[in-house]
């Protein structure tokens, strides 16, 4: 089973926010969204699972489009955070509500997963702290037994002891459910022990897929450099993630023959090849927008 977005594209007040996405979610793995702040995350989330009607585009389920579609609406659960309509009402009521949107609702593993982190069952979830009310998200996402989960931050706000079990949980849930999980983040070191590949947002669609080991372009670089100041080539053609006096740490989005000539020159002292992250990803993909905010800072002073 597979979800196949295509060619997704809304507008909201006459703003383009998002335009021809395109993309595949496989079943049993996990993916990550990330973006720039008002990329568009929470849009693309709200018009996938219906909140929100795409301007253009379908959701293909099964070779159906399962926004249009009256069957079967229990396959995807979303639920913006966190100021919606569940805040008013426990945990016991909420299940009482979502086991008639969703036939297979797991009741037990719920109840089991209420207890064992110690949420109360009869109190409303606004009364949750931040945390709290992050971690009931996930359990009563998984509990719906939809095939598609969509979650919006979900480790914000969650202590690191926590945050770890939560991560152990969405991996469990995934492997013995085969569900297919899409996680929206900020914190792409998060992301980098959790999922099977990223999706980039950017400039209203999807500008690239990937996974650490399948982007060979994209280097990361410690160097020396000789002389008092940096050589021109590495603002023009890297992202600059740290310099400390004549050492920094870069970062090259597609790194080609050429920039490998220019750091084997005597301009440096000495050249490492280090470990890539999807934070480095990340970077390296604003490269050109970072390149220009500096350029015009500079032309200010």
């Amino acid at each position: 089973m597979t979800l196949v977005i295509e060619n997704i594209s809304k507008k909201i007040q006459n703003k383009q926010v998002l335009k021809n996405v395109n993309f595949e979610l496989h079943k049993g793995e996990i993916v990550g969204l990330v973006g720039r702040n008002g990329a568009g995350k929470t849009t693309l989330f709200g018009t996938l699972s219906g909140e929100l009607l795409p301007d253009f585009g379908r959701v293909g389920l099964d070779g159906i489009d399962y926004l249009k579609t009256t069957k079967r609406h229990d396959q995807l659960f979303y639920i913006d955070m966190p100021d919606n309509w569940l805040r008013y009402y426990s945990p016991k009521r909420i299940k009482a509500i979502l086991k008639v949107a969703y036939k297979d609702f797991d009741e037990a593993w719920y109840d089991a997963e209420i207890k064992r982190f110690g949420l109360n069952n009869s109190k409303q979830i606004k009364t949750y702290s931040k945390g709290m009310r992050a971690l009931f998200m996930i359990i009563l996402s998984f509990a719906s037994r939809a095939q598609y989960i969509l979650l919006d931050e979900p480790l914000d706000g969650l202590d690191v002891l926590i945050r770890d079990q939560v991560k152990q949980l969405i991996v469990n849930q995934v492997m013995e459910q085969q569900t297919t999980v899409l996680i929206a983040s900020h914190n792409l070191v998060e992301l980098d022990t959790l999922v099977d590949r990223i999706l980039l947002l950017k400039n209203q669609t999807i500008d690239r897929t990937f996974a650490i080991d399948e982007n060979k372009d994209v280097k990361k670089y410690q160097l020396a450099f000789v002389g008092q100041e940096l050589p021109a080539f590495l603002r023009e053609t890297g992202t600059i993630i740290a310099q400390t006096g004549h050492v920094v740490t870069i970062v090259f989005n597609d790194f080609t023959e050429d920039i490998g000539i220019k750091l084997a020159s005597q301009e440096f002292k000495f050249v490492e090849e280090l470990p890539i992250s999807s934070e480095d990803i990340f970077r390296a993909s604003f490269a050109e927008e970072a390149y220009a905010w500096q350029q015009e800072l500079e032309g200010e002073i």
